[in-house]
């Protein structure tokens, strides 16, 4: 290991999760030095993040990412359960919101659906693959090699939160969806991943399929107090699903990490 590496090495997440807000928050700090413009997060922060303290690690530690990268080979139904589940939460919650008096999706509203495979493969390559890329399959492999399953899900699901924190200030998510639904979030995609045998992938394609079903389609068919409430409503439907993830499979994750030997890639526990 070089001397440049080694202190990266040391601190190789904190200084990822740096570089990923400063990235990730660009626009945000030029608004803030006086630009015109309407900030907001950068998704390709966490990748870049990746990229950049892997390289810096050198070529072993790159590789072995860029390895991590073109893992996808899993069951099939874990595929079909990443495109299906998000859904399925969505369409839960904004049928209870419609029980508590929003109004329900128009024809019209409905027939948008034609615009979503076109939305999910450009939120795939932007958010989905931009984000996850970092936070699964750099960070989280990585926490799974040196902590327990609860505890490496624990840290992550924190730093994506305070990852969102600019957008939770300036309104742009709730904060009950940016705290509770990240950290429910992060419960299911850390699960899915070490169930999977460690395909990042499947990741991004909840992540996407989410962003497109949710903030890009439904939340936009309700205003005001509905549109509040169905945020709500998602985060509790997203905490739902981890508790009864935890509660029928936790046995099952924690003996799936230990089989599979899950390492921090480039290093040891």
């Amino acid at each position: 290991m070089s001397t440049v590496s080694r202190p990266v090495h040391s601190f190789r997440l904190p200084l990822f999760f740096v570089v990923a807000c400063l990235v990730g928050w660009a626009m945000f700090i030029v608004a803030a030095l006086g630009a015109r413009l309407s900030p907001s997060n950068l998704p390709i922060g966490p990748v870049v993040a990746a990229l950049l303290v892997a390289a810096f690690m050198g070529r072993s530690e790159l590789r072995d990412w860029g390895r991590q990268l073109i893992t996808f080979r899993t069951s099939f139904g874990w595929y079909v359960l990443s495109f299906i589940a998000p859904v399925v939460i969505i369409i839960a919650a904004v049928l209870v919101n419609n029980a508590f008096g929003a109004p329900p999706p128009t024809s019209t509203q409905l027939a948008g659906w034609i615009t979503l495979p076109a939305g999910f493969a450009f939120t795939l390559i932007l958010v989905g693959i931009g984000e996850e890329a970092g936070w699964m399959a750099f960070a989280a492999q990585r926490l799974l090699g040196r902590y327990s399953f609860l505890t490496a899900w624990a840290i992550l699901a924190g730093l994506r939160v305070l990852w969102h924190l600019p957008l939770m200030l300036t309104g742009e998510l709730p904060w009950v969806l940016g705290i509770g639904g990240n950290i429910a979030f992060q419960f299911l995609l850390m699960w899915i991943f070490v169930r999977s045998h460690r395909v990042w992938f499947l990741a991004a394609i909840w992540h996407a399929v989410l962003n497109v079903t949710g903030g890009q389609f439904f939340f936009q068919m309700v205003q005001g107090e509905d549109r509040v409430r169905l945020g709500i409503l998602m985060a509790v439907g997203y905490g739902v699903v981890a508790v009864l993830v935890l509660l029928v499979d936790y046995r099952r994750i924690t003996q799936t990490a230990v089989n599979r030997g899950i390492e921090p890639i480039g290093g040891t526990r």
